[in-house]
């Protein structure tokens, strides 16, 4: 292009052949600096608050994370996943459970394929998540090696503040078939308190009371040279000096505790035998011998016996390889081949580290149970190392739930695909996604007939049933009444509506009162009255295992109430002149309803009913007030556990990543369809 210089006096004109370089805009007038610059950094005072907020995020997440690797105990949420997901349902009910949750998810895939298209990075990203999810635990595994069970054996009485503790001398335990149990008498832990002190893995009461005394003989070494260094100087008034001179009185340091107990000082003798008492292996060690290795011949029960022969006055600490705590779950269990045999006791033992369960008693000596490395009395001491977090808690976590995330993203992909095949052979050019629309809101009307057949239980010879629904809980019961809500509150809610700008005044009347007495009073409160009053309506919904059902009545009806309002807003903010124009074009008032005002309302507040499900999702927690067991009540029944008692923050926790995860996912959506201006989920 060429370019002639303005003219001026005396300036001879020049013609430029040559287009001016295009310089980019300065890094700090657009773009992501310069929104940081201008919000973040604007004034001194943004850039204080700035500052001090990014130090105390980072500060709480560096807490947080430091809670979370080295001191919370994610036992009580690994050991009870299928609880958190399920609740109690046992066999057949397994079946139906998973069944109803990959329909959902293949309704799930018809829904986005009818509202949104996936791009191929989406995709990507979801395949590399699931091959993560199998590689990483499978990388865990191969790379970093289980922490070692500590085990003390002898007869001296171990003594830690009030405590005394002597070694249980015979202890089962279960290990799975090929598996190698090594046995040792742990290197290195005795040659000092302060290596006693940092003892951290797997310990039985009298391994962790040896650890205690050798942390307090250390805690008083230490307030010693304290209140020396104290009572040296001159900065204590009077009174302060006397108080530490009387505390120094009163101090004394014991001698030390691998001494005195003579820690692994003496030959310690091992045998292991299966569940008949059968020996397998045996050998006498010291810290000077090779290990007792062993590999086991099949599933289920082994026993450990050790002891320290003639000498009550020593103790040893062996360290163990193969042998880990076991958490004891009791149930009752119906056969449902056999329709005529009561429920019978079943006991399970599951393997803290990775899950592997074995069902049946225990052995026995002279008629009782012989001790077992339980959870409870066999815990995880001290802090832990990234390394024990990833092999004991990561790992069985990512291995329980890959099965299912990957079935789940298998359906919604199956119902994605399915639907965009669909459109592409059945949909007009000028509607394309026509058909997917029509199949996913004929999916939705079908899913409450599909979750009743299915988890209430039509069994192949017999009646409906419902003597399972008393086990739902967990995800499957918050999901469950979430569908059902959001399902049947939908066509209620609009019919209400509609009812309330009806123009015959029995129909506004009785609508204006339901829409205004469910909106007066809380959640709760109907919850009660449907679990009293819904029985005398249906009388079959009377009995105790049909509360469930009772529930979704109830938040059926509060939720229609709510949903009323927001299509009425809708329809309100609609102008008349478009009413009018199909009566003058002689359209009756059900299709002008129909297919004039309705389709609009109804997309003008998809926004408020998003947030109405997402406030619906969250507020099923109020049904642990009845009784029922859903997410929020699993975790007060894992809470209550013997072996997990008080630890509500591990299970508060996750159960708060899984709310958020599906509110998120559902407010994503809701943003992009209030950003695109229409009933489509697309980005603009």
């Amino acid at each position: 292009m060429t370019t002639i210089q303005e003219r001026r006096p005396g300036v001879i004109n020049e013609a430029y052949y040559e287009e001016p370089a295009t310089k980019p805009p300065p890094l700090l007038a657009v773009g992501p600096l310069a929104w940081v610059r201008e919000n973040l950094f604007g004034s001194l005072m943004d850039t204080c608050l700035t500052i001090a907020g990014t130090l105390l995020v980072i500060g709480v997440i560096w807490s947080f994370l430091a809670w979370a690797i080295s001191w919370a105990n994610w036992f009580s949420v690994t050991l009870n996943l299928r609880l958190f997901m399920i609740g109690r349902v046992e066999q057949f009910m397994d079946l139906r459970a998973l069944v109803l949750a990959l329909f959902i998810c293949f309704i799930l895939g018809v829904n986005l394929a009818a509202l949104a298209r996936v791009s191929r990075r989406v995709w990507g990203a979801l395949t590399i998540t699931l091959a993560l999810l199998y590689l990483l635990p499978a990388l865990i595994n191969a790379t970093v090696p289980l922490p070692p069970t500590y085990l003390a054996a002898g007869q001296i009485e171990i003594v830690s503040g009030s405590v005394t503790e002597v070694p249980v001398p015979t202890l089962g335990f279960i290990a799975h078939s090929g598996e190698t149990i090594t046995i040792q008498v742990a290197h290195g832990i005795a040659d000092s308190d302060a290596a006693l002190e940092k003892l951290n893995s797997f310990t039985d009461r009298a391994t962790n009371a040896i650890r205690n005394a050798a942390e307090n003989r250390l805690e008083t070494e230490a307030r010693i040279a304290e209140l020396n260094t104290l009572l040296a100087g001159d900065t204590l008034t009077v009174r302060q000096r006397e108080a530490a001179s009387s505390e120094l009185a009163s101090l004394e340091v014991p001698p030390p505790v691998n001494e005195a107990l003579a820690v692994n000082q003496t030959p310690v003798d091992v045998r292991i035998l299966d569940a008949n008492f059968e020996p397998l292996a045996s050998a006498t060690l010291t810290t000077d011998t090779e290990p007792l290795t062993i590999a086991v011949p099949r599933d289920g029960w082994y026993i450990l016996e050790k002891s320290v022969e003639g000498n009550d006055s020593s103790v040893d600490i062996l360290a163990i390889n193969g042998v880990y705590p076991i958490l004891e779950r009791n149930f009752l269990r119906s056969d449902p081949t056999d329709t005529n045999a009561g429920p019978q006791r079943v006991y399970q033992y599951c393997r803290a580290t990775d899950i592997f369960m074995v069902e049946g008693g225990r052995p026995r000596i002279d008629g009782e149970d012989i001790p077992a490395i339980g959870i409870i009395d066999h815990q995880y001491k001290n802090a832990r190392p990234f390394s024990d977090y990833l092999i004991l808690m990561l790992a069985p976590l990512l291995n329980q739930i890959q099965l299912p995330v990957a079935l789940f993203v298998a359906l919604t992909a199956i119902g994605y695909s399915g639907a965009r095949w669909v459109d592409r052979q059945f949909s007009p050019a000028s509607k394309p996604r026509s058909t997917s629309r029509r199949a996913a809101t004929w999916l939705w009307i079908v899913l409450p007939v599909v979750a009743f057949i299915l988890i209430a239980g039509i069994m192949p010879n017999g009646p409906l049933q419902f003597s399972d629904s008393q086990l739902w809980g967990g995800l499957l019961l918050t999901m469950l009444l979430t569908a059902v809500g959001i399902v049947g509150a939908f066509p209620i809610g609009i019919a209400l509506a509609l009812g309330r700008r009806s123009s015959l005044p029995v129909v506004s009347t009785f609508s204006t009162l339901y829409i205004e007495v469910v909106r007066g009073v809380p959640l709760v409160t109907v919850l009660f009255m449907s679990m009293l009053l819904v029985p005398f309506v249906i009388p079959s919904l009377g009995g105790p295992d049909t509360a469930p059902y009772r529930a979704m009545v109830a938040v059926t009806l509060f939720s229609a109430a709510y949903l009323a309002e927001n299509v009425r807003g809708g329809l309100q903010s609609l102008p008349p002149g478009q009413e009018e124009a199909a009566k003058a074009l002689g359209l009756a008032g059900w299709q002008i309803t129909l297919y004039i005002t309705l389709p609009q309302a109804l997309r003008a507040v998809i926004p408020a009913l998003v947030g109405q499900f997402i406030s619906l999702y969250k507020d099923t927690s109020l049904v642990a007030i009845v009784g029922l067991i859903d997410l929020t009540g699993v975790t007060k029944n894992v809470a209550a556990q013997t072996e997990f008692q008080s630890l509500l923050r591990e299970t508060y926790v996750f159960i708060s990543v899984i709310y958020f995860i599906f509110s998120y996912v559902m407010s994503v959506v809701s943003r992009r369809i209030e950003a695109s201006g229409s009933g489509a989920a697309r980005r603009v």
